[in-house]
């Protein structure tokens, strides 16, 4: 599911939170975070296969991809998601739900150390390149903003001028990458911006820093200034690498 080391990294911190944000219709991604517990991952992985395979017998028609963090605090955290959804998608989904929940907690619950539920909105007015999902990239880098509410105005307002540049100087990008903003089930405001890569060695940053793009298509002191108004809305950045594991999702047939 963001970013490269380096430049990259600081090039995706800019993004708009808002309280009441409305959600575009099929823009709404359920997310399923399970951390086993210690010397459990292999049983997890097997009643995860198990479960998946309850929906492939179920004829689901919801997508579920499954993803292993492998770099960062959240190492050996798994996350499930469903994505481009609407919330109306929810209603009517209640038998089925509970169906689900009891095989998940036979094959899955007994070996979770933690498990929750979050909620977030797909920002594709914040996302310069679609992000891939038949399948997924090999490695997706993760980067975490946590934005002080009161900075709300100018985070957005540079973001649009990053994207703007990013569009004027044609800076090159590594590969499909994707806004999300936590809309229930956690402390905001927060974004995770998304980066697809292919390979490791696709992790390699930029020639040119977030500052020097900026300069090159706003001119110093302009380029500055937007970058030091949007800056100051950043509470805190953590990143994290995440590799995609088709063995452990579920696509329907089509």
């Amino acid at each position: 599911m963001l970013n490269r080391h380096g430049a990259g990294l600081v090039l995706c911190a800019w993004a708009l939170a808002t309280p009441a944000l409305a959600q575009p219709a099929g823009n709404l991604v359920e997310l399923n975070i399970h951390t086993p517990k210690p010397g459990q991952e292999a049983k997890y992985e097997a009643g995860r296969k198990k479960h998946m395979a309850w929906h492939k017998a179920q004829k689901d028609t919801w997508t579920w991809f499954t993803w292993e963090v492998v770099s960062g605090e959240e190492g050996g955290t798994y996350y499930t998601g469903s994505f481009g959804h609407a919330w109306k998608d929810f209603d009517g989904h209640e038998q089925f739900q509970k169906d689900d929940d009891a095989d998940y907690a036979k094959n899955i619950g007994p070996v979770l150390a933690r498990s929750f539920t979050a909620y977030y909105t797909r920002r594709a007015d914040l996302s310069l390149i679609p992000p891939s999902s038949d399948p997924p990239s090999a490695f997706s880098v993760l980067t975490y903003y946590r934005l002080k509410p009161e900075g709300l105005n100018d985070f957005v307002e540079t973001v649009k001028k990053v994207n703007e540049a990013i569009k004027k100087t044609s800076y090159p990008q590594a590969g499909p990458s994707a806004w999300f903003q936590l809309v229930n089930g956690g402390e905001g405001p927060l974004f995770i911006n998304a980066a697809g890569r292919a390979s490791w060695a696709a992790f390699a940053p930029n020639d040119k820093t977030l500052d020097q793009l900026m300069e090159e298509a706003f001119g110093k002191e302009q380029g500055a200034a937007i970058l030091a108004a949007g800056r100051k809305a950043i509470l805190s950045i953590r990143t994290e690498t995440v590799k995609y594991r088709a063995d452990l999702s579920y696509v329907p047939p089509k």
